[in-house]
């Protein structure tokens, strides 16, 4: 059935199936564009929030992000842009209301690829007291 030079062939094509899989992969991690969910601690407390972050185009209005922290904190209108080939700072305009809201609107939100289908999550913002608060996790691809 296999003739020596189909044999010779065989190798090479299974090793270009798992480099076109690697790239597929790796190509679907570093777009961060769409709606990611998890939960994000501040460094220091035991419980960690719902959060839910929504991603529009790049460099363009429309990123929202929800904290579930018994009350519900959502930032809009916010934007983000690449920091290299794997992360991307996000930046929400003020917002006045709900302490936390306004304190994290202050900040700057860092997302790093975590792997497949996952982004490391770390915002850095006041903490009301003259400090910084540091809040960290990791966010799903949704769906």
């Amino acid at each position: 059935m296999f003739t020596r030079q189909s044999k010779s062939r065989i190798p090479l094509a299974i090793a270009s199936m798992f480099a076109l899989f690697a790239g597929v992969a790796h190509a679907e991690a570093v777009d961060p564009h769409g709606q990611w969910v998890g939960r994000t601690q501040v460094e220091g407390q035991r419980d960690a929030d719902k959060t839910t972050l929504s991603l529009g185009a790049i460099d363009q209005q429309g990123t929202s992000l929800e904290l579930d922290t018994g009350r519900t904190c959502r930032l809009r209108d916010g934007t983000y842009s690449a920091q290299g080939t794997d992360a991307w700072s996000l930046h929400f305009k003020p917002e006045s209301g709900d302490n936390l809201c306004e304190r994290l609107s202050q900040g700057e939100v860092i997302l790093r690829v975590a792997g497949p289908r996952k982004l490391a999550f770390e915002a850095r913002y006041p903490d009301g007291k003259g400090g910084q608060n540091q809040r960290n996790g990791v966010l799903m691809r949704y769906p």
